[in-house]
């Protein structure tokens, strides 16, 4: 958006709070954006909307453009809070390609100091929330998140970014709730064809299991919402969780099993005392939950404590232990007598 035309933006943007912020739509959060850092969009974008503020090569925006997007951050959050002081801004959901802290060989990962720019020229106080994109992706018959080479060195695509991204924050005396706006585990056709074209079944159990570490791991870490992308037809590359609206895939029927197991639970903390099994407490009315799976891809044996009431599959199928033990690969759950 030209200099000359950011006023006109927002009032642009204070006539869409005016009308959409009020009944019957009562939209409260407004992202400005979306992946915001991309600089140019190649020709197969050309119907995409995205990008686009991003300065690749200009002097004048070392951190990759967020300087300019301040600016435009600067007259429309006073002209939309003036209209509706509960509205949210949000910054449009960065990609976050890879660690400028720690480059790839074909790449600086200069475009990821796009929120830094914001904040470098004093844009904190005029968003107030940081909208941002994480896959992982499906191949060799598993998934790579917490390996996958752009921000394994920080946790992996998921808790990399989040790391990153409070890093970045912390350096500015800056705390704005996360939102993560685009989540989901990806099978590339055009990258693992084998696997991806079209997608093995065991794409969608795969699926189903990042359903629930994703959302498990991001409320553990204070994320403010999570959402997946996207929920009908095959979405992007294979990222729906809906067939269509009668037929769910996997990963739905573990996501609707996950709403209802945790819908009223509070998170607890972590247990780390078991290697390469995640274990995440919850306090849920009536009962003590534990949300487990396996961190290497590999299962591994498991004694129960003795106060287990139940356990179940991450459907919500009842597992029956052998010798007060059991397998852990996918994730369970474990109902405790509180």
């Amino acid at each position: 958006i030209a200099q000359n035309s950011l006023d006109a933006f927002a009032q642009f943007m204070q006539a869409l709070v005016l009308k959409y912020g009020n009944a019957p739509y009562n939209i409260r959060y407004w992202e400005i954006g979306n992946e915001i850092e991309v600089e140019v969009q190649p020709p197969e974008w050309s119907l995409r909307d995205l990008g686009c503020w991003g300065e690749k090569d200009k002097p004048q925006y070392p951190y990759y453009g967020g300087e300019y997007y301040a600016e435009m951050l600067k007259r429309v959050y006073p002209a939309v809070k003036a209209v509706d002081p509960t509205a949210q801004i949000m910054i449009g959901g960065l990609l976050l390609g890879c660690d400028p802290d720690y480059p790839m060989p074909n790449d600086t990962c200069k475009s990821s100091n796009f929120l830094e720019g914001i904040l470098h020229n004093q844009g904190g106080p005029y968003f107030d929330i940081v909208s941002f994109h994480s896959y992982a992706y499906y191949y060799n018959g598993a998934i790579h998140d917490t390996d996958f080479e752009n921000w394994k060195h920080r946790g992996g695509q998921v808790m990399g970014k989040i790391n990153f991204l409070r890093q970045v924050m912390a350096k500015y005396n800056v705390n704005k709730p996360l939102m993560l706006t685009e989540v989901a585990l990806l099978c590339v056709p055009e990258y693992f064809p084998a696997e991806c074209d079209p997608a093995v079944p065991d794409f969608f159990e795969a699926q189903a299991d990042f359903v629930v570490s994703a959302y498990v791991r991001t409320w553990a870490t204070g994320v403010k919402s999570t959402i997946w992308y996207t929920l009908e037809n095959n979405g992007w590359r294979y990222t729906g969780l809906l067939e269509d609206i009668n037929n769910p895939r996997l990963g739905y029927d573990a996501y609707k099993f996950m709403a209802t197991e945790l819908g009223e639970a509070q998170y607890i903390g972590q247990d780390t005392s078991v290697p390469n099994v995640a274990i995440y407490k919850f306090s849920s009315p009536g009962k003590q939950i534990r949300v487990m799976w396996s961190t290497d891809n590999n299962p591994h044996t498991f004694t129960l404590p003795i106060d287990t009431d139940q356990v179940l599959d991450k459907y919500g199928a009842t597992i029956t232990p052998v010798n007060g033990q059991i397998s852990i690969k996918s994730p369970v759950y474990l109902e405790l007598i509180p």
